[in-house]
C-alpha cells in the first residue's frame, strides 16, 4: 500500500528555523565585531574554557559544532544534581525518566529532541546511547547512572550515526570518570537529609611508580526512605539503596604510550517503583466488567479482602504519594564492567587509540503495576546480560595540519536472557472453571448456557476458559553481533571556513529466542521459536563550520542515525511474534557558537529539523479476539521534527554566575500506519514544545573565612503526553521546578559545607504513567517531592 503523507508546509518550517538561526548568527558575529574595542584595563573576568570529547577529540565545546550540553563536577555539585535523570531538568530538549513502570527505578529511558525508546525489554533497544569512557551501554535497566566520580558528562543532540553508531539516532550521552594523573590527593563527603538520607562518597588519587604508575579508588553508599508508602504494609517506595566502586590504574608507560585500566561495580537493592492508581474504567473491549463479575469475589476472599471488594475506584488514594497496592515489589540490579584504553602516539601525524570494554549486569524486577490488591497486572521479571565491545581509531593531521582525520573499526557482542512471570487479571481462569456451567456469552445476543462448541465460557474443562487465561511464562533470550567501520574527516579550505564529510557502515545481526506458555492451562502463547534478523545501513555526515572571528563559530550540518529492529517482546499469542524494521533519522542543523563580552558570555544556539522514518513505538491496547492486553512494538509511520535550543552563559562580575537554557520543539506525523490505530495529528510521546533552565549563583569573599555562594535554579517543562495514543487522561500538564543550595567554603578551599533544598515549592507531576484498556486502569509515577539536605566535605 502507498504511504498517504500529511508533508504540509515542511519546507516552510526549515526555512524559518534556517533563517532565525542566520538572524542570531549574524547579530553575534557584528557584536562579537564590536568588542575588539574594549578597553584593554578593564578588569579581566572570564568564563572558564569547557572542553568536550564529542568527536573523539578534545577541544573546546565551543570550537565543537554539535549541539552539546556539558557539566562538569563542580557544575553538577552546585545544582544538586546526582543522577543522569536530574541532568534533563537542566538541559533543554531532553527528557529522562524511568520508563514503563516494570522497568524498574535504575531503567533509564532518555529521549532527545522527542527520539527513544520508554521500553527497556529487549530486543527492543533505547534510542539514545549511553556511553561510559567510550565504552556502550547496551541495556537501559541499570542506565540511570549515579554521578558519584564523573569527571564530565556531555549531552550529545540529534544522531550520531558517524562516529557513535550504534543506538544513537536521537543522540548520545557521553560520561567520562576521573583518571589519576598527578600526585595523592582525594576527597570525602558525607550528606543527610530528608527521609534518613544517608549519603558517604569517597575518593583518591595516588601515585604507585612515580612519573609512571597511578591509581585512584573511589566508593560511594547512598540511602533514603522512600517518598510513597504503600497502605497495606507500610512498605516505602522510590527508596535509595546504593552502592557504587571504581578502582582505575594509569601506566605512562612510555613517553608516547598510555594505558588506563579501570574497573566498576553497582549494587542496588531498593523497594520498587513509586507508582500509584490513578483511576479504573470499563472499555467496552476490555475484560474489566467480566472481571469484576466473575473473578473479583472469589479474589478478593482468597486474599482476605472485604465483603464486596472490586476492581474499582475504591483502591484510588488521592494522594500521588500514597497506593494500596500489594503485590510483590523490587527493584535489585547488580552491575559491573571493566575498561582497557591504550593511548599510543605513534608519530608526530598519527595517534592509535584502542577501547576495549567489558559489562555484566543482572537485574530482579517486581512490580505491582494496578496498585491495589488485586493481581490484575503483577510483573516478575529476571534478566541477566552480558556484553563485549572493541573499538580501535586511527587518527592524525595531514596537508600541512589542514585536515584533520579518523578511521576507526568497531565490534559489539551481547548475550542476554530474560525469565518473566506476568500476572493479567489473574484469577479469571480459575474463575471460570470453578463456575457450574458454561454461562458466559462469548458472541452478543447469544444465550448460555450452552453445549459445546457453543461460544460460551465457564464450567470445568470448558476449552473456551483457556482464552482468559492469561498469567504468561515467557523465556526469552537474545545474542546480538554489531560490526561498523566508519571515517571523520575535517579539512580546512580555509582560515576560517572547514568541510566535514564522515560516514559509518554499519552490520547487526540478532538471534532471539522465545518460548512462552500459560502455566495454568498449558496454553501455548509461543512455542520455543528461534528467529534470526540482520541490517545494514550507511550514516553520513557532512558539514560546514565557518569562524567569522576567534569568538564566533557558525555551523550547518546533514546527518543520518539508525536502530535497527527486532521482535515484538510480549507476545501473548503465536500470531503476535512477528518482526519489526530498523527506523531511520536524517537531521538538518544549523548552529552557532560565540563568545561575547570579552568572553564573559557565551551564546549557542541551534536549530534542526528531523525526518524520523518507520520510528518504533510501544504501545499496550485491547485485544480485539479476547479482550486482553495486546502489547505490540510497530513501526508505526513517519514523523516530522524540529525545534531550536538556546544555551546562555554568563559571568558578569567574578561573583556572579548566570545561565539559561531554552528548548521549543514540536513535531508532525506524515505517515502512519493502519495498524496504529490512532490519528496523525497525535504527537509524540515524551515530547514537550518548551523546556527551560534558568541559574544564577553568587559569591561572597568572607576573607579569611573564605566563601559563601547562593545559588537558585528554576526549572520548567511544558506540558506533554505519556503514550503515543495521547490519552488525555494521562497528559503531563507544565510544570515547574525550583532548586537552592547555599555552600561555604574555607579559605584553603579543603573544607565545604553546603544546605539545599530540592523541589522546594512541593511541586506535584508525574515522571510517567500508562493507561491499560485492556484491565480499565490508569496508574502514574510522580517525580520527587520537596527535600532538603546538608553535607560536608573534606579535599585533600
Amino acid at each position: 500500500m502507498m504511504k498517504q503523507t500529511y508533508r504540509g508546509n515542511a519546507f516552510n518550517r526549515r526555512a524559518r528555523l534556517a533563517l532565525g538561526t542566520a538572524l542570531v548568527a549574524l547579530s553575534v558575529g557584528q557584536y562579537a565585531v564590536a568588542q575588539d574595542d574594549v578597553a584593554a584595563d578593564e578588569e579581566i573576568v572570564t568564563l572558564e574554557e569547557i572542553t568536550v570529547t564529542a568527536r573523539k577529540r578534545t577541544e573546546s565545546l565551543q570550537d565543537t559544532p554539535i549541539s552539546v550540553t556539558a557539566f562538569s563536577t563542580s557544575s553538577m555539585e552546585a545544582r544538586s544534581l546526582v543522577n543522569l535523570q536530574s541532568l534533563s531538568n537542566v538541559t533543554p530538549n531532553v527528557d529522562i525518566n524511568h520508563g514503563r513502570g516494570d522497568g524498574g527505578s535504575s531503567n533509564a529511558a532518555v529521549f532527545i529532541r522527542g527520539v527513544g525508546q520508554n521500553d527497556f525489554i529487549f530486543p527492543t533497544d533505547p534510542g539514545v546511547g549511553i556511553y561510559v569512557d567510550g565504552v556502550y551501554v547496551a541495556r537501559s535497566v541499570g542506565g540511570m547512572l549515579d554521578l558519584a566520580d564523573i569527571e564530565r558528562v556531555e549531552i550529545l543532540r540529534g544522531p550520531q550515526g558517524t562516529l557513535y553508531g550504534k543506538n544513537t539516532i536521537g543522540g548520545a550521552i557521553n560520561v567520562t570518570t576521573t583518571r589519576p594523573r598527578g600526585d595523592l590527593e582525594g576527597r570525602i563527603k558525607a550528606t543527610t537529609g530528608s527521609r534518613n538520607r544517608i549519603d558517604v562518597e569517597g575518593n583518591i588519587n595516588f601515585p604507585i611508580a612515580e612519573d609512571k604508575l597511578y591509581g585512584k579508588i573511589a566508593a560511594a553508599t547512598k540511602n533514603q526512605d522512600g517518598y510513597s508508602k504503600r497502605v497495606s504494609d507500610g512498605l516505602d517506595l522510590g527508596d535509595t539503596n546504593l552502592d557504587t566502586f571504581r578502582a582505575g590504574l594509569n601506566w605512562l608507560a612510555s613517553d608516547d604510550v598510555e594505558v588506563y585500566l579501570s574497573f566498576d561495580g553497582t549494587k542496588i537493592r531498593q523497594n520498587g517503583t513509586p507508582g500509584t492508581l490513578l483511576g479504573t474504567f470499563d472499555d467496552p473491549s476490555g475484560l474489566y466488567a467480566l472481571y469484576n463479575g466473575v473473578a473479583a469475589a472469589m479474589v478478593a476472599a482468597e486474599l482476605g479482602l472485604p465483603a464486596g471488594s472490586l476492581f474499582d475506584d475504591r483502591w484510588v488514594t488521592g494522594d500521588p504519594y500514597l497506593s494500596n497496592g500489594t503485590g510483590p515489589t523490587q527493584d535489585s540490579v547488580d552491575t559491573w564492567g571493566g575498561t582497557l584504553t591504550v593511548d599510543w602516539q605513534a608519530g608526530d601525524n598519527l595517534a592509535v587509540r584502542s577501547v576495549t570494554g567489558y559489562r555484566e549486569m543482572d537485574a530482579t524486577i517486581q512490580v505491582d503495576m494496578d496498585y491495589t490488591p488485586f493481581p490484575i497486572v503483577h510483573t516478575d521479571e529476571e534478566q541477566h546480560q552480558k556484553q563485549f565491545s572493541q573499538e580501535i581509531q586511527l587518527s592524525g593531521t595531514a596537508m600541512d595540519g589542514r585536515l584533520n582525520w579518523l578511521l576507526g573499526g568497531y565490534y559489539f557482542n551481547e548475550d542476554i536472557n530474560d525469565v518473566n512471570t506476568t500476572y493479567l487479571g489473574s484469577g479469571l481462569f480459575d474463575a471460570l472453571e470453578a463456575l457450574p456451567a458454561a454461562l458466559i456469552p462469548l458472541v452478543p445476543g447469544f444465550t448460555c448456557p450452552a453445549a459445546f462448541p457453543a461460544p460460551c465460557a465457564g464450567g470445568a474443562g470448558n476449552p473456551y476458559n483457556t482464552v482468559f487465561d492469561l498469567d504468561v511464562h515467557p523465556i526469552t533470550a537474545l545474542d546480538t553481533d554489531n560490526w561498523a567501520a566508519f571515517a571523520h574527516l575535517t579539512y580546512d579550505l580555509t582560515d576560517q571556513l572547514s568541510l566535514t564529510l564522515g560516514g559509518r557502515y554499519s552490520w547487526e545481526k540478532k538471534v532471539y529466542f522465545i518460548d512462552s506458555v500459560f502455566p495454568n492451562s498449558g496454553k501455548i502463547a509461543t512455542p520455543p521459536t528461534t528467529d534470526e534478523q540482520s541490517w545494514s545501513k550507511f550514516t553520513p555526515k557532512v558539514g560546514l563550520d565557518y569562524h567569522v572571528n576567534d569568538d564566533v563559530l557558525l555551523y550547518a550540518s546533514f546527518s543520518k542515525g539508525f536502530k535497527s529492529g527486532g521482535w515484538n517482546p510480549r507476545p501473548l499469542d503465536p500470531l503476535e511474534f512477528k518482526p519489526y524494521g530498523q527506523e531511520n533519522l536524517t537531521a538538518y542543523e544549523l548552529g552557532v557558537k560565540s563568545r561575547l563580552f570579552d568572553n564573559r558570555m557565551t551564546l549557542n544556539v541551534a536549530t534542526f529539523f528531523s525526518q524520523y522514518n518507520d520510528l518504533q513505538l510501544s504501545s499496550n491496547s485491547v485485544n480485539p479476539n479476547t479482550g486482553g492486553l495486546l502489547l505490540t512494538v510497530d513501526n508505526a509511520g513517519d514523523v516530522e521534527i524540529w525545534g531550536v535550543e538556546a544555551e546562555v552563559v554568563a559571568r558578569p562580575t567574578a561573583n556572579l554566575d548566570l545561565n539559561l537554557g531554552v528548548g521549543y520543539m514540536d513535531n508532525k506525523y506524515t505517515y502512519l500506519a493502519e495498524s496504529v490505530g490512532y490519528s496523525s495529528d497525535n504527537k509524540l510521546p515524551q515530547a514537550p514544545k518548551w523546556t527551560l533552565n534558568a541559574g544564577a549563583q553568587y559569591r561572597f569573599d568572607l576573607g579569611d573565612m573564605g566563601s559563601l555562594t547562593l545559588r537558585g535554579d528554576l526549572m520548567h517543562r511544558g506540558s506533554f503526553y505519556n503514550d503515543p495514543f495521547n490519552t488525555p487522561e494521562i497528559k503531563q500538564d507544565a510544570y515547574t521546578l525550583l532548586n537552592a543550595r547555599l555552600t561555604w567554603e574555607d579559605a584553603s578551599e579543603l573544607w565545604q559545607v553546603a544546605a539545599f533544598g530540592t523541589n522546594i515549592t512541593d511541586e506535584v507531576y508525574v515522571t510517567s504513567s500508562e493507561s491499560v484498556p485492556s484491565f480499565g486502569f490508569r496508574n502514574a509515577v510522580y517525580g520527587r517531592p520537596a527535600e532538603w539536605g546538608v553535607s560536608i566535605s573534606r579535599s585533600f
